[in-house]
């Protein structure tokens, strides 16, 4: 982005270049430091980026969560005994219970520290516009509204450049079963993902301890998250849709409940819904892939 384009967006020359020392200067590990919470929140949904399309060799399997048995499925069980040992709408003590696609080699992690560094940094610049534009126009609301539309989409294309440049691109479909059909729900997804059918990798959360509410949570549905590399990547996002459908884990047509597709970015920035910036929390929507599916298919009969 080039400031001289767009100064007039974001701020006087005095203002951008604080913003731009708050940058140079921003220490992303003291700031979680103080907020052990949030950082408790994020950390939490954040998973490992395993992916790629392509199955290894025969017999070599990859399981990123080897670390993590007493909360994932270990290579040296079976999925009937993975289910078993960890039923999800019994189990306490872990938040997630995950479950990695073995046959996806393990790729280098993503410079999350450095991308939170930036991408806070570019809402808090975006925070300083909409501020002061809203203070800039106050009788006429209307105008204030369509500048900050503008400067709202130029933000949500450098947020997701910043991701990719640091290889911040995994995301997930999100399903909510309700937590009487939540074991059969997880089976289902397990399955696909640990025969290769599905999408990277899955979690679903655990039965959360008397009066413990994490924020997200919802009294009676539980959530499952299936993974896919590349949010960028929206054949596969499609793919894994499509196959969720397969599967009876989402429906499609009139009346049909939406499910929908978060960037781990998003979440690792806290970006949720109702927030201050007016960013949207989803990346898709299943009407949205559904119609992308649709429209791809037609332009192959011609």
């Amino acid at each position: 982005m080039d400031d001289s384009d767009d100064s007039d967006f974001y701020g006087s020359p005095k203002t951008i270049s604080k913003l731009k020392s708050r940058v140079a200067t921003y220490n992303t590990a003291s700031y979680f430091a103080s907020q052990p919470s949030r950082t408790k929140l994020i950390t939490s949904r954040i998973t490992p980026s395993p992916s790629s399309s392509s199955p290894p060799p025969s017999g070599r399997l990859h399981n990123p969560y080897s670390s993590i048995p007493h909360s994932a499925y270990q290579l040296t069980e079976s999925i009937p005994q993975f289910l078993t040992r960890l039923p999800p709408s019994t189990t306490t003590g872990p938040e997630w219970i995950f479950i990695a696609n073995p046959y996806l080699p393990p790729k280098p992690p993503p410079s999350t520290s450095r991308f939170l560094t930036g991408g806070l940094s570019r809402l808090a610049l975006f925070s300083s516009f909409i501020t002061g534009t809203t203070s800039a126009h106050p009788n006429s609301p209307l105008v204030a509204k369509r500048h900050i539309a503008v400067a709202r989409k130029e933000t949500i294309a450098d947020l997701k450049q910043l991701a990719v440049e640091h290889r911040n691109i995994s995301g997930k479909w999100m399903l909510f079963p309700e937590v009487a059909f939540v074991n059969e729900t997880w089976e289902r997804v397990a399955k696909a993902v640990a025969n290769n059918q599905l999408g990277t990798a899955a979690k679903v959360a655990t039965k959360l301890p008397p009066g413990f509410d994490d924020g997200h949570s919802e009294k009676n549905t539980r959530l499952i998250c299936i993974y896919t590399e590349d949010f960028t990547n929206k054949d596969d996002v499609a793919r894994v849709l499509k196959r969720m459908k397969e599967l009876d884990l989402v429906k499609q047509g009139p009346g049909a409940r939406l499910i929908y597709y978060k960037a781990d970015a998003w979440t690792e920035l806290g970006i949720y819904g109702e927030n201050e910036w007016g960013i949207k929390a989803s990346m898709y929507n299943s009407k949205e892939i559904f119609e992308y599916i649709k429209e791809e298919a037609e332009k192959k009969t011609f």
